[in-house]
């Protein structure tokens, strides 16, 4: 968990359910509290009882959707709205650019539900860390689940929503306003429409909109809302022409509230009115002259902070005061508004675009060192997420590099690598491309992503860095290249096999020796030296502990495939499922695909091809199909064996076509060729299998046959060829006749003698041909 405290708005044990059946959720590492709680109401806000309602009659629709520009009270309205409800049952997300990650988007909005129902949340964030890249197959249906039910009406808002809009977000969003329960109502804030079927629902009746035209002040709400600002006696006839000059907006009419102050109001009001200037130039010029030059200061300085606390602006202004400036700022409506306990502040958007305009007009040469301050305190009070996006800001790459690969581990285990991407994407000038640390970074991302030519382009860039520097996971970066390149060099099997002996002789201590042997067990058993597979991976397997799932499982998995290659599985068979349930609740990555291979092969070996094919099919699509890898090319290659046992010749052929399509791509994928081509030999050969009495035995017959040689009864060969219990019972009958037997012991003898290789029926426990 984030060190730091709910005084800094980070989550510690959050306890909704606290003297209820509801256990509470665990800690979370990137939770942001101040996010999931709503701003209060500024002072002076204006009642809009016709909106309000129009609100609260959202509840009938699919979607309620404020979207306007800057400056027009979006989110003044909400609050006001939801401070009306009694009780105010809302979970509310502020949004930012960082929630493009649909995962960090998602783990807020669940908390954010929990404090308000706390039955939900468990199932749900247990299922987005399982399965962070299938948010609508997996993580939603357990969700809406948890909000299925009676219960009294639930708000979702999320404010700011065009900060974090992108295609997988809207698709998640999509899915979840389709099934929500009908006492959930969804309220989103946008800058602009968001594609989410905005179309569709309006067509259909199922969304309520608020836009700009409805925003806008009235002559009547102009006077109350500059009354509640402090500016009273307006005409009728200023008013007017106030409400036409600014056309309803509510942001240059507060900025004229702080202005009209040291100015004749009439003469003011009729300049103003008749103004065409920017509001960004009202601000950065006419506001700031209003400051004194401390303050000025002091809101330049902090305009690169997207949320405030009194701590965090003194770290950054570099002296002590804060607290009050921003209490000041606050009461005097100087478009900076509180939380709820008053402890995190945020800007209007308006006026910090504006600030941070002036900041870097005036004194750009002060935003390095103002980022890295930021950073400092975000790092020093626990949030590394905000201590890396201020780190990247400030454009100081060996800070910057620090902080993302300390929070690669973590983030990679709730499936977070959105987020590492991002931060990777913007760090993209020379210095920053060229930095060891950081190579290792994107080579671990590339190779999460099953991109294994860039991870192993990156681990190139990485070799540039001193093997002794220490950094991610408290490892020298020369150790940490070595055992990377190991674990994901099966694209060429030689060069993965060198790198994991480096790896072995540098090794800081027995867990990492176990990492290392891990892929030189991997290496061995792709260049079909499975006995020595076998002994390299037990070895592995011994050493690396429980802490490491993902590490412990592959090796695993490859101890597995070692022994069943092998022909032996007595050893790693029984680990599997343990390994299975500790990757239950990880996300799903290459480690998995191994496993499901190795499960598949298990399946295969012991008499159910059927479900061995669904394993393996499961492993080529978290592989992903289509990518370059000896990994999903070993995959293809076991289906097709199991699809040559049900007799599904096209089956076969159809994934050894895909396996060999990558196979001529790589370098040196070991043994892999050579398996690929014994597979076609075997497909070619049980095309044609002549009896001794010059009878063919057709491919269903065939795979009947090798299906009864595992000891399977005709009923459990009727589920694995989805055939009839007297379908089976007649390709028996065929079969013994054209081989001359009197019983299935003895026809599977006489096959074994036709077909060398599929076993005898001692070794399958065959059964006479009448069992069932």
């Amino acid at each position: 968990m984030l060190g730091g405290d709910k005084a800094r708005g980070l989550a510690t044990v959050n306890d909704p359910g606290a003297g209820g059946p509801f256990a509470p959720l665990p800690p979370f590492v990137g939770l942001i509290r101040s996010k999931i709680h709503p701003r209060r109401p500024p002072t002076g806000a204006v009642s809009r009882p016709l909106l309000v309602e129009r609100l609260r009659s959202g509840k009938a629709c699919g979607l309620t959707l404020l979207s306007a520009p800057a400056g027009y009270g979006k989110t003044t309205l909400l609050t006001g709205w939801l401070a009306s409800l009694t009780p105010p049952r809302c979970a509310w997300v502020s949004l930012d650019r960082r929630d493009t990650d649909p995962v960090r988007l998602w783990t807020h909005l669940i908390v954010a539900l929990n404090e308000v129902e706390p039955r939900v949340g468990t199932g749900s964030l247990a299922a987005l860390r399982a399965r962070p890249d299938q948010i609508e197959e997996h993580v939603l249906p357990v969700l809406l689940e948890e909000l299925t039910g009676d219960g009294p009406d639930l708000v979702v808002v999320l404010d700011d929503y065009h900060l974090a809009e992108n295609r997988h977000v809207d698709n998640t969003m999509e899915a979840f306003l389709r099934y929500r329960p009908a006492r959930v109502q969804v309220v989103i804030s946008t800058r602009s429409d968001p594609a989410l079927g905005i179309a569709r629902l309006r067509a259909a009746g199922d969304l309520l909109e608020i836009r700009a035209a409805d925003l806008r002040f009235d002559q009547h709400e102009v006077t109350q809302f500059l009354a509640g600002l402090g500016v009273v006696g307006l005409s009728d006839e200023e008013a007017s022409r106030l409400a036409e000059g600014t056309g309803g907006w509510p942001a240059p009419l507060r900025l004229l509230a702080l202005l009209i102050q040291d100015h004749e109001p009439s003469e003011f009001i009729d300049a103003f009115a008749g103004a065409r200037r920017p509001v960004v130039e009202y601000l950065t010029t006419d506001v700031l002259e209003l400051l004194e030059p401390d303050v000025q200061d002091f809101v330049l300085k902090v305009s690169i902070l997207t949320r405030m606390s009194a701590a965090l602006c003194d770290a950054v202004v570099g002296r002590s005061g804060s607290g009050a400036i921003l209490a000041e700022l606050e009461r005097a409506n100087l478009f900076i508004s509180a939380d709820r306990a008053g402890d995190w502040y945020s800007q209007h958007h308006l006026f910090a675009e504006a600030m941070r305009l002036e900041l870097t007009r005036t004194h750009h040469e002060l935003l390095p060192t103002l980022h890295r301050r930021a950073a400092r305190w975000f790092e020093e009070t626990g949030d590394l997420e905000s201590a890396a996006d201020h780190s990247i800001e400030s454009r100081d790459v060996a800070l910057a590099a620090r902080l993302v690969a300390a929070q690669v581990e973590s983030l990679a285990a709730l499936g977070r690598w959105a987020t590492v991407r991002g931060w990777l994407v913007e760090l993209s000038w020379p210095a920053a491309l060229a930095d060891p640390e950081l190579a290792w970074v994107r080579a671990t991302s590339d190779a999460f992503g099953h991109d294994l030519d860039g991870a192993e382009r990156w681990l190139d860039v990485a070799t540039s860095g001193a093997a002794e520097a220490m950094g991610s996971l408290g490892l020298p970066l020369g150790y940490r290249v070595e055992m990377l390149r190991a674990l994901v060099g099966v694209n060429d099997v030689s060069r993965g096999e060198e790198a994991a002996y480096r790896a072995l002789e540098i090794a800081p201590g027995p867990m990492w020796q176990g990492a290392a042997l891990a892929g030189l067990g991997q290496a061995q058993y792709l260049r079909g030296a499975t006995g020595e597979a076998r002994h390299t991976l037990g070895k592995a397997v011994a050493l690396i502990p429980d802490l490491h799932p993902n590490l412990l499982v592959l090796a695993i998995g490859n101890y597995a495939l070692a022994e069943y290659a092998d022909g032996d599985a007595s050893h790693a068979s029984p680990m599997l499922d343990r390994a299975f349930e500790m990757m239950a609740t990880q996300p799903q990555t290459v480690t998995s695909a191994i496993l499901h291979m190795a499960l598949g092969e298990r399946a295969r070996q012991g008499g159910d091809p059927r479900g061995a094919v669904g394993w393996f099919e499961s492993a080529i699509h978290i592989f992903g199909d289509g990518t370059r890898s000896a990994w999903l090319a070993n995959a293809y290659l076991l289906s097709a064996g199991s699809f040559q046992i049900l007799g599904d010749t096209a089956g076969g052929v159809r994934c050894l076509d895909a396996a060999d399509a990558i196979l001529d791509t790589l370098p040196n994928p070991g043994d892999l060729v050579s398996r690929s081509a014994g597979l076609r030999q075997r497909a070619g050969s049980a095309m044609r299998t002549w009896t001794e009495f010059g009878e063919e035995l057709s491919d269903r017959e065939i795979a009947v046959l090798q299906l009864a040689s595992r000891g399977l009864t005709q009923r459990e060969i009727a589920d694995q060829l989805f055939i009839s219990y007297n379908t089976v019972k007649s390709h028996l009958r065929s079969t013994y006749r054209k081989l001359g037997a009197t019983s299935r012991s003895d026809a599977l003898v006489r096959f074994a003698d036709l077909r060398p290789g599929i076993g005898t029926p001692e070794e399958a426990g065959a059964t006479d041909a009448t069992s069932s």
